[in-house]
C-alpha cells in the first residue's frame, strides 16, 4: 500500500497497538507527532507527504494524513525516511546527523528510541510502496 494512502495510517495503528513489545517499550509516552516527508523531485518523488499521530500511555490513539499542531514535527527528504523505515539507516543516527530534524525536545524523543525502534520493526512488516527511486526498497510485507 502506497505510504500516502489512507490505509497506510490505519495499518500503522492496528499494528502498532497489537505489538506487546512495542507497547511494554512504549509504555507512559504521551505525545502527539507530525512526521513531514519532503518531496525530492530530482529523484522522482514529486509530492510531500505529511502524517501524524497521537499516543497516549504508549498506545497510538489517533493517526492521520496531513497537518495538525502537535508537540513534535520530524522532517526529512522522502530518501531519509525510507533508508530509515527499511533500517538502512538508524532513526537515532538520523537525528543525530541531522538527516532528520526534530522540533520539540531531541532529548524526550531520543529517550524513546528502543520504542521508535520496535516501531521500525513493525513499520517494516506493512506492505509499503515507496515513490521514485526509492520505489526499488519497497516492502511486500
Amino acid at each position: 500500500m502506497e505510504l500516502a494512502s489512507k490505509e497506510y495510517p490505519k495499518e500503522v495503528m492496528e499494528k502498532s497497538n497489537a505489538d506487546e513489545k512495542y507497547l511494554e517499550l512504549a509504555k507512559g509516552e504521551d505525545a502527539s507527532y507530525t512526521f513531514m516527508i519532503q518531496a525530492e523531485p530530482q529523484k522522482d518523488v514529486e509530492k510531500d507527504i505529511v502524517l501524524g499521530y497521537t499516543v497516549e500511555d504508549g498506545k497510538i490513539t489517533d493517526i492521520w494524513l496531513g497537518e495538525r499542531k502537535t508537540e513534535f514535527t520530524i522532517s526529512g527528504k522522502d530518501g531519509v525516511w525510507a533508508n530509515t523505515i527499511i533500517g538502512k539507516t538508524g532513526v537515532t543516527k538520523a537525528f543525530l546527523l541531522k538527516k532528520l530534524n526534530v522540533r520539540g525536545s531531541l532529548m524526550k524523543v531520543l529517550k524513546l528510541s528502543k520504542a521508535t525502534e520496535r516501531w521500525l520493526e513493525i513499520l517494516r512488516t506493512i506492505p509499503t510502496e515507496f515513490h521514485g527511486e526509492y520505489a526499488k526498497y519497497n516492502i511486500e510485507g
